[in-house]
């Protein structure tokens, strides 16, 4: 019995495979372009990444107690 998928001549596999390479190499530089041209349009009125970062509000420092102090701090209920 012959196999109906075996094949001979596998030109038109490599043809397809070359194509679709070369079409999906165009696609990604022609994406890097277009974000190159876009950050040189927006210029210096673009968001920077990290100035979130200045805005955030420094951490408050922790009271530091001796233990004399905690007689003091802890209030006990009358039950």
């Amino acid at each position: 019995m012959k196999n109906l998928f075996a094949q001979k001549n596998n030109t038109g596999l490599w043809i397809t495979a070359s194509i679709t390479g070369v079409l999906a190499a165009g696609a990604g530089i022609w994406f890097y372009f277009r974000g190159k041209r876009s950050d040189e349009t927006a210029g210096p009125q673009q968001e920077h990444v990290q100035d979130y970062l200045a805005a955030k509000h420094p951490k408050k420092k922790k009271h530091k107690t001796d233990v004399d102090e905690l007689a003091d701090l802890v209030h006990h209920q009358a039950t």
